[in-house]
């Protein structure tokens, strides 16, 4: 099991400050799975020392995330958007693709260069 990452948590909070009340629902959903994902509840998450919980057979992947389902494009959206390893051309390129995501009215091949990006960027 991946160690819970409080500073990714606070990123995905932040955004629920937005403007755009479907970009502030996609964080509360992904700030609430990162939470539940890594076994926590969240006054686990909000205590000023996270204890990890024990390990689950299932294999956890990046930010908490378990490997055994397929993420949305909103997810792999946000993971890429806020992982460390996106470069900042890229993170420029995703803002514009933002609204439409979040509207779930990506093309196909948005959706498969959503999951490359992914795949090199937060799993890589």
């Amino acid at each position: 099991m991946s160690s819970f990452n409080r500073a990714t948590l606070v990123k995905v909070l932040e955004i629920l400050d937005s403007a755009n009340a479907g970009e502030a629902l996609a964080a509360a959903r992904l700030a609430s799975a990162m939470v539940r994902e890594a076994g926590l509840t969240w006054d686990d998450a909000l205590a000023p020392q996270i204890e990890q919980p024990q390990p689950r057979a299932i294999g956890s992947g990046p930010f908490g995330y378990r490997r055994d389902r397929e993420l949305s494009p909103h997810e792999q959206f946000f993971m890429v958007l806020l992982s460390p390893r996106t470069p900042g051309e890229i993170k420029r390129r995703l803002r514009g693709l933002e609204a439409r995501v979040l509207d779930g009215e990506i093309t196909p091949q948005e959706a498969q260069d959503l999951k490359s990006m992914y795949k090199s960027f937060v799993v890589g």
